[in-house]
């Protein structure tokens, strides 16, 4: 009997259950049908923590489903649906906005710029949703977690901080770790590299240590070049936070907690370093050490930086955290309005989102280069005629950025960061009970209170923004919105004037000053290029960027080209007595499987990348190409 009883109420709780998700259900297709946009009915919010966590289990096995069961709602299952299918799911359904319906939740994905536009400069009507930023609150309240009057405040404190002054010195650290990279890669007097099997961990180095360096005054010496002294001699001041010696207190070096902290962000949203600490997993007690140890080294800094403003000391440059203190007014005994805690979390928060996705820029700029060797060369022919041969101690910030974001350098970073951009949802959201009208090719639609709102980089695919030249709209077997292709930027005919810059009712909340793209080059319309966001919220290291990416384009391609590495299908000995027309076969296979993995083994934690996976590259001698082809 009390077996019965058990298996009754089990009955009784699913029951319920069932009849509670129809209802919501219900509730939400009303809402979706009365806003006047298309929608597409999905059983989970696909943004659900519990769906993010198991997706790649279940998404294998609905795909056994009957054809005739499977449809437009299987494929935005997938999280990563607006890089890996770009913008065909808005022409399946024949909007550039639409929602997608769970019981749960209302979701609306954007790809139309005039709709992109109207919500980036409404910022009070359409905010960001902060419940997704609250793991980032690891060390303080930032300009990531925060809205309305606490942004303003977050903002106004880190904006002075990203002027166009301070360029100079990201230009000159990025000159540094750019060479430094190099010797890592190459060996002296070899033309050619070795094979790099997972140049992108080099490249989150490579920017880790740019931003500690332009941002903090903190040059970290690469493990590679410790004991030259030459190399280490700058900034004695901070010889404790350099190399390999973790420094008394400390049971990691500087280099070390930095790292394995960032790198293994996602390993943080599973609770405090408290908590990580009694994982049986080796990863989770070692971010859980690094969380507690970078803690520290931020408190340390934060003294030094402290004791430097109030004697008065001039920073050597952009300086971070010395902006911070002294724009924060919290050496003021009078001044209670910012607390440490925030200067701590806007460190942190420029770190993360200063690192990730300048390395994955060049990392993918790399791959997509040694793919097409046309574009390549383009890019080493202008560079050249910029640089002039001269040394690499003699390039001025003022002389050559310039000349470097009005051509082919830009085109090639701008084409990077529309094919593979670091965010494919940028999340914005309506307040619950206040749904907002906009408007879409002159038509009047509702967004629904409560929704989550993605402006997808699916925009970026969309053929109504990015016009292919004439007849070339598919090349071989693949349209041309989905092609890198970066003289699509260099074609003047197809410049629009229709690109207005937003006059801000503050200017100090812009942050950056500049355009994101140069006014010599083709300009999209305002909202359908969106890799730094748009509006208000609009990335405010993206300046920094910029010439963090063009710089090192300057520095490596100076002096080398890329290749694919084909070492799985033809050794160096193999490839000398090969023809170009075999050469050309071993390079395709290379093609084809950097292709897929880019295309399947992309994902996203903080920022787009691969994971679990890696492309492997050679540096040539420029001169020493054995690939000089196009896919």
């Amino acid at each position: 009997m009390a077996y019965l009883f058990v298996l009754s109420a089990i009955a009784c709780v699913l029951l319920y259950h069932v009849l509670n998700t129809y209802q919501a259900l219900k509730r939400n297709i009303a809402r979706a049908k009365s806003s006047g946009l298309p929608y597409v009915v999905t059983p989970v919010h696909v943004f659900g923590v519990g769906w993010l966590a198991t997706y790649y289990l279940w998404i294998p096995i609905l795909n056994k489903l009957p054809g005739s069961l499977k449809g437009l709602w299987l494929e935005l299952m997938d999280p990563e649906w607006a890089h890996r299918l770009g913008h065909l799911p808005f022409e399946k359904i024949g909007s550039d906005v639409f929602l997608v319906v769970s019981p749960s939740k209302l979701s609306a994905f954007v790809a139309d710029a005039e709709v992109v536009t109207q919500i980036t400069t409404r910022r009070n009507d359409f905010p960001k949703p902060l419940d997704m930023y609250t793991r980032l609150d690891l060390y303080g309240k930032n300009l990531v977690s925060t809205e309305g009057a606490d942004w303003r405040m977050h903002r106004k404190l880190t904006a002075p901080s990203f002027g166009e002054r301070n360029n100079e010195l990201v230009f000159t650290e990025t000159l540094h770790h750019t060479n430094a990279l190099l010797r890592l890669w190459i060996e002296p007097n070899v033309a050619r590299s070795r094979t790099l099997a997972d140049p992108g961990l080099d490249t989150m180095s490579w920017a880790l240590y740019i931003i500690s360096g332009a941002g903090f005054d903190i040059r970290v010496t690469w493990p590679h070049d410790e004991g030259n002294r030459e190399i280490e001699k700058v900034g004695d001041d901070d010889s404790a936070f350099k190399g390999s010696q973790a420094p008394p207190g400390h049971t990691m070096n500087y280099r070390e907690a930095l790292s394995e902290l960032l790198h293994n962000i996602m390993w943080t949203f599973m609770g405090p370093a408290s908590v990580l600490a009694k994982s049986p997993l080796k990863v989770h007690r070692t971010v859980g050490k690094a969380m507690l140890e970078w803690g520290d080294y931020m408190d340390e800094i934060f003294e030094i930086k402290k004791s430097q403003v109030d004697s008065g000391q001039d920073a050597h440059g952009m300086d971070l955290f010395r902006a911070l203190i002294r724009n924060s007014g919290i050496l003021d005994p009078k001044q209670n309005s910012v607390q440490k805690s925030d200067l701590l979390g806007n460190a942190f928060v420029l770190m993360l989102a200063g690192h990730e996705t300048t390395a994955n820029a060049l990392h993918f700029s790399l791959i997509f280069l040694a793919m097409r060797w046309s574009s390549q060369k383009k890019l080493q022919a202008e560079i050249d005629e910029v640089i002039q041969g001269r040394p690499i101690e003699e390039w001025k910030y003022e002389e050559v950025f310039q000349k470097l974001f009005n051509g082919m350098p830009a085109a090639v970073m701008n084409e990077t960061l529309r094919i593979l951009t670091p965010i494919n949802n940028i999340p914005k959201s309506t307040a619950p009970d206040r749904p907002q009208q906009f408007t879409m090719n002159g038509q009047s639609y509702t967004m629904p209170g409560g929704a989550y709102i993605s402006l997808s980089s699916a925009i970026h695919k969309n053929p109504k923004y990015w016009p292919a030249p004439s007849g070339e709209k598919v090349v071989n077997g693949i349209p041309d919105v989905q092609r890198f292709r970066p003289e699509r930027w260099l074609n003047k005919s197809t410049m629009t004037d229709s690109f207005t810059d937003i006059n801000y009712d503050d200017e100090e909340l812009r942050g950056p000053s500049g355009e994101d793209t140069s006014s010599n080059l083709f300009k999209p319309i305002r909202g359908s290029y969106i890799p730094f966001s748009d509006g208000f919220r609009s990335c405010i290291g993206r300046r920094f960027a910029q010439v963090e990416l063009l710089c090192a384009f300057a520095v490596i391609f100076t002096q080398y080209s890329v290749e694919l590495a084909v070492d799985e299908w033809a050794s160096d000995e193999e490839l000398e007595k090969m023809s170009q027309g075999e050469r050309e076969v071993v390079w395709k296979k290379a093609v084809d499987r950097a292709c897929w993995l880019v295309e399947n083994k992309t994902a996203s934690i903080i920022t787009l990348q691969l994971r679990g996976h890696s492309i492997p590259i050679r540096l040539v001698k420029r001169g020493n190409e054995r690939f000089k082809f196009d896919y």
